[in-house]
């Protein structure tokens, strides 16, 4: 009891009137001396970014000593650091150039999108908006003192935090704007950050010679434990947010999801719990009816949506199709809207994200995936194998026209690669995609058609558009050899001469009428459904790995691009007299 009429007359609040006034006149008295002193703003460079790392820190995210009650806080700060080290990520500061905390992070009070977070005032951990900056310019501190920068400025905390750099001596906390963190080398060096699901990571970089000293930091400090607002149970002190504590939720995950595939409704239908979050492109009920985004989600649970987005995304790539412009650049484009529109919904309690991969590298990019756990639902090969492919196709068609439609750039590319590594599970039915991450891959069976009578036919169906990337000139040189007539749909990208001197004939309505073979050659395919459909039919496939398939009695699976392999298969098929071919 008697410590908590300390605290209430420590933090009355005639005391923290006078804090604020003292604070404001610290204020005034930065802005006074930076007259003559004005610092630079130093903006992202890449001039730097291919030289040696020469010091750098990494700091815990998440205090394993908070309680369920002010692990809010925590999370607040990991939120602040989100939005703070895009200030910083990237920047490179010239020779004798002084940096400066403050400069570069402006007034976290006003417009920047900082949440509340705990801050250390007076020996207690305080709700108060934009704090756990601390972590940052601790951590940046201990990388220059580790690169023997010269400190300008620096303040120890008063308190110490169990598990933070302040036991080590190596903190600097910073109070907007009189209290800063500066400090400057005799030679370039870029500054880079890091968030993982767990760590904070600060490192620099530079061409200049450094030789590392002799660490003389001080032994080890002993930690204090410290009164917070949401456990001290002072419930007498001002400062307290009664009753706020009992409405916090430990932490949920986050569904960003896109186009629905039912593997995947399964599969989050099984890992959901009620006070989850689930952020989608339109809803159900949407004034426009469409059933791409028809995830089955229980009534009761949280629902964002992204109109304005979908709508845009959806009206353009359609006007994209009909100009005969490339879709994919256009949906990568819109993808980006569709991302940075939903990361406005994400929670601050949230920890942990099941991304729907189209948006993954978007999300990456605005930073939102970092100090969180995420798994991914892949609905296509990863760019850079994606581009792989596509290579092949070319080496072995190079008169394709329609090869350098699902190119990414290369900046994308890196965003994504650096998703998919720090990624914790990838989830696919696709057997290529599983086998690419077969350590942290969780591989789901595809839902195959049901209830579908078997069928037997004689003619040889090729189930795609006539594109190169879909093995068109495969199945083409195949019929010229073997003297095939080929079912063909009528969406012929290529050329308008494609199957000339092939004999062809046009598919049915029902497209699997009087099949008895399926050829599909395909170097990419991301969702095989026609391929599933027909082995629920019972007619024979002939495919590649790319179709992502395990085989089994109906199909048979062949390498990508290995065209004397697929003739193999289907000249079997032909002695086995599964089918015949019209005389």
């Amino acid at each position: 009891m008697v410590q908590k009429n300390a605290l209430t007359e420590k933090h009355s609040i005639v005391n923290d009137a006078k804090f604020r006034l003292k604070s404001f006149l610290l204020i005034i008295k930065r802005k006074v001396q930076n007259l003559g002193n004005q610092h630079r703003k130093f903006t992202v460079n890449s001039q730097l970014k291919n030289e040696p790392v020469i010091s750098f820190s990494e700091s815990d995210l998440w205090n394993p000593d908070d309680n369920d009650q002010n692990w809010i806080l925590t999370a607040g700060k990991i939120e602040n650091l989100r939005l703070a080290i895009k200030n910083i990520d990237g920047i490179e500061v010239p020779a004798h150039k002084t940096f400066s905390f403050w400069k570069h992070m402006g007034n976290p009070n006003f417009g920047k999108g900082y949440v509340v977070g705990r801050e250390i005032r007076e020996g207690c951990i305080v709700p108060t908006k934009g704090g756990g900056l601390c972590q940052l310019s601790n951590a940046l501190y201990d990388a220059a003192i580790k690169a023997e920068f010269q400190i300008i400025e620096r303040h120890k905390h008063t308190k110490v935090i169990k598990g933070s750099l302040a036991e080590q001596n190596r903190d600097a906390t910073v109070k907007w704007n009189y209290v800063d963190l500066r400090f400057k080398a005799p030679y370039p060096f870029r500054i880079e950050t890091e968030m993982g699901s767990e760590k904070l990571i600060i490192q620099f970089r530079s061409s200049g010679k450094k030789e590392m000293g002799n660490d003389e930091v001080p032994s080890n400090l002993s930690s204090s434990k410290l009164n917070d607002c949401y456990s001290c149970g002072n419930l007498q002190c001002f400062k307290h947010p009664t009753g706020l504590s009992k409405k916090q939720k430990r932490s949920i995950t986050t569904f960003i999801l896109d186009e629905k595939w039912n593997e995947y409704d399964t599969f989050i239908q099984s890992i959901t719990e009620e006070k989850d979050l689930f952020i989608l492109p339109l809803s159900k009920k949407s004034l426009f009816k469409t059933q791409r985004y028809a995830w089955s989600i229980p009534a009761g649970y949280s629902v964002k949506t992204l109109p304005l987005a979908a709508v845009r995304r959806a009206f353009s790539t359609r006007f994209a199709s009909k100009a005969n412009k490339n879709i994919f650049a256009t949906q990568l484009r819109l993808d980006k809207k569709v991302a940075q529109a939903a990361s406005k919904y994400i929670p601050v309690e949230c920890n942990h994200l099941v991304v729907s991969q189209n948006l993954l590298p978007f999300l990456w990019a605005e930073g939102v995936l970092a100090g969180r756990t995420f798994d991914v639902l892949m609905t296509r090969l990863p760019f850079e194998k994606l581009h792989e492919r596509l290579n092949l196709a070319y080496e072995r068609n190079s008169e394709s026209k329609t090869l350098n439609d699902f190119r990414a750039s290369q900046s994308l590319l890196d965003l994504e690669n650096m998703a998919l590594t720090k990624s914790r599970k990838i989830i696919t039915p696709h057997a290529e995609i599983a086998h690419i991450f077969n350590n942290k891959s969780i591989k789901l069976d595809w839902n195959s058609p049901s209830n579908i009578s078997p069928t037997k036919g004689k003619r040889i169906l090729f189930p795609s558009s006539t594109i190169g990337r879909k093995g068109a000139y495969e199945v083409r040189q195949l019929a010229k050899e073997l003297d095939l007539t080929i079912v063909i749909t009528r969406n012929i990208k290529e050329s308008d001469q494609f199957w000339q001197g092939i004999k062809t004939e046009p598919a049915s309505e029902n497209i699997f009428d009087d099949i008895g073979l399926v050829l599909y050659p395909t170097y990419i395919e991301n969702q095989p459904r026609l391929v599933l459909k027909a082995m629920a039919l019972g007619i024979p496939v002939i495919t590649t790995t790319a179709a992502g398939l395990n085989e089994s009695a109906n199909l048979t699976i062949v390498p990508v691009g290995d065209y004397e392999a697929f003739k193999r298969a289907c000249m079997l098929q032909i002695e086995k007299n599964i089918f015949r071919q019209p005389v």
